[in-house]
C-alpha cells in the first residue's frame, strides 16, 4: 500500500445535504471512489464498520438512496460513488 504524502481533507455530503464522511483525497480530479483506510471520520458508521460483499449497495441513512456500491478494484474493496447522489464536497 502506497503511503499518501500529499492530500487534502474533504467533507463529503449526500445530495440530500447529509454529512457522510471526511476523506483524505490525493491528487486532483473528481472523487470517484472511497478507500476505507483513507476515511478520517465516518459520521453515520456506514463505511468503517461495513463488511458487506462485493456489489452491495451503501445507502444514505437520511434519504435511503444508493450513495455508493462496494466494488473489487485492484485487489481491494472500495466504495464506488454514485455521482448522481454525490452532493457538495468541501
Amino acid at each position: 500500500m502506497k503511503k499518501l504524502t500529499k492530500f487534502r481533507i474533504l467533507t463529503v455530503y449526500c445530495k440530500c445535504s447529509a454529512k457522510l464522511v471526511k476523506y483524505q483525497k490525493g491528487g486532483s480530479g473528481r472523487l470517484i471512489k472511497l478507500q476505507k483506510h483513507r476515511i478520517v471520520k465516518d459520521y453515520f458508521d456506514i463505511f468503517i464498520n461495513n463488511f458487506d460483499d462485493k456489489n452491495s449497495d451503501v445507502l444514505c441513512p437520511n434519504c435511503k438512496k444508493r450513495f455508493c456500491t462496494i466494488q473489487l478494484i485492484g485487489g481491494k474493496y472500495v466504495y464506488k460513488i454514485n455521482q448522481g447522489q454525490l452532493g457538495n464536497i468541501k
